[in-house]
């Protein structure tokens, strides 16, 4: 038990280096990715925002089917493809549940209609075993919390790696684009069971995030 105890230690010092030395790089065949700037203040996380843009004219949405990017610079590692095509459907039906009963859902550009063309380019899978134990283990444990207060992954937790592109449906002019890799916070344990829960509850959150930038927008006020 020792002995497990001194390994699951060593491995967490070797993912607190590699998350620090770690960034988010620009990918090639994402139309906008070359637009994009560092969010301040956000770590991970690529935006390009058109200026002059009234976004409280958006009212409708299109939501294409998500794109499997498939560029030789697509971070995958060995995810296998029924688990690739499954995370890309979660995310369509997370960004469609998020405005289904607030806003409407077309198929046909127009006025006040907001295109939305979202791109998975990688997943990280969580190790479970391992991402538990650092939960358990005294050092892993005040390891996670430290990364939780500054919004760093858990160790050996998974992420996803997305994009969105928001164009004007009647010019296909793009008014807002972002490119963020994303994973739950640290301390959340329901994130870490399967290899793929940490993608998936990192999607629900940037879902979620976006329902409230459309609400605040319309000037929706949070109940």
């Amino acid at each position: 038990m020792k002995k497990l105890i001194i390994f699951v230690v060593f491995l967490s010092m070797i993912a607190v280096e590699t998350v620090y030395g770690s960034g988010l790089k620009k990918y090639s065949d994402i139309e906008s990715s070359s637009q994009m700037q560092p969010k301040q203040d956000t770590p991970d996380t690529l935006i390009y925002k058109r200026e002059g843009v009234d976004g409280k004219k958006f009212v409708r949405f299109i939501i294409e089917p998500v794109v499997i990017y498939q560029g030789d610079d697509a971070n995958f590692g060995s995810v296998s493809k029924k688990d690739i095509r499954t995370v890309a459907d979660f995310m369509k039906s997370e960004f469609e549940r998020v405005l289904q009963g607030k806003y409407q859902i077309v198929d046909v550009p127009g006025p006040g209609v907001l295109r939305i063309k979202l791109t998975l380019a990688g997943i990280e899978l969580t190790r479970p075993a391992l991402a538990v134990a650092t939960r358990i283990i005294p050092f892993g444990l005040a390891l996670n919390l430290g990364k939780s207060a500054v919004g760093l992954n858990g160790s050996f937790t998974g992420s996803v790696t997305c994009a969105g592109e928001f164009y004007d449906a009647e010019t296909n002019i793009l008014v807002y684009s972002f490119l963020a890799r994303r994973s739950p916070n640290a301390m959340d344990v329901t994130a870490v069971l399967t290899g793929l829960d940490a993608s998936k509850k990192a999607i629900t959150e940037i879902a979620e995030k976006f329902i409230e930038m459309v609400d605040k927008l319309q000037g929706v006020v949070k109940k």
